[in-house]
């Protein structure tokens, strides 16, 4: 509802990619406006994938205390099942990274939004009914897939982005860019370029390293 959410659409090939449409959500009044914006989003061109900077999952933990959990090694709090799902930890441990809590304050409202928004679309892990298909969503963590491509400073400076993935938006922000680290993130899940999740997993939502 704040208005930052994104989404840029584009093909992508062999020879690179090509935005058809890029767009930033206006603010909405209320969260019924806001889920059908995304709704319409994910049904405005016939996709083969989806790609989302947002939780896709809570830790199965609040939910069911007997939820298998597989083990986690080192310290600190994102150890704990309660808090940190077992795709988080497995940012921090592969990565060096350390997402936010999908149930916290920072971007709890965005991981109802989303949750929101898979109901609505009839969510099976990984896929959504979208205009009668069945289409595909992967959760991405834009950070981790600038720092796949050694731009992390991706924000600051924008034309190396632009440089690196051969295209250029008219307008943007710090938001449609992260939406077109999704674009360049789908595109190599696609094609296998990632980790798929450990058995029974799935339930907590994964997101998709790039390699």
């Amino acid at each position: 509802m704040s208005g930052n959410s994104a989404y840029v659409y584009a093909d992508v090939d062999e020879e690179g990619i090509t935005i058809i449409d890029a767009f930033k959500e206006p603010r909405h009044g209320d969260h019924e406006r806001c889920l059908a914006f995304l709704a319409d989003a994910c049904a405005r061109h016939a996709v083969d994938a989806i790609a989302v900077d947002a939780p896709l999952g809570i830790p199965a933990a609040l939910t069911d205390p007997k939820a298998m959990q597989l083990p986690r090694e080192g310290q600190g709090e994102i150890l704990n099942p309660y808090l940190y799902r077992y795709t988080d930890y497995y940012l921090y441990h592969a990565f060096g990274l350390r997402p936010m809590p999908p149930a916290g304050d920072r971007i709890g409202r965005l991981t109802a939004r989303m949750a929101a928004l898979l109901h609505r679309l009839g969510y099976r892990f990984p896929r959504i009914s979208v205009a009668g298909r069945r289409v595909p969503i992967y959760e991405v963590y834009p950070k981790q897939v600038a720092r796949h491509l050694g731009l992390e400073g991706y924000k600051k400076a924008p034309a190396s982005l632009f440089e690196r993935l051969g295209v250029t938006l008219g307008h943007y922000d710090e938001h449609l860019l992260d939406a077109l680290l999704c674009v360049y993130a789908g595109d190599r899940i696609v094609r296998g370029h990632t980790v798929a999740p450990p058995a029974g997993v799935e339930n907590e939502g994964w997101c998709f390293p790039i390699l």
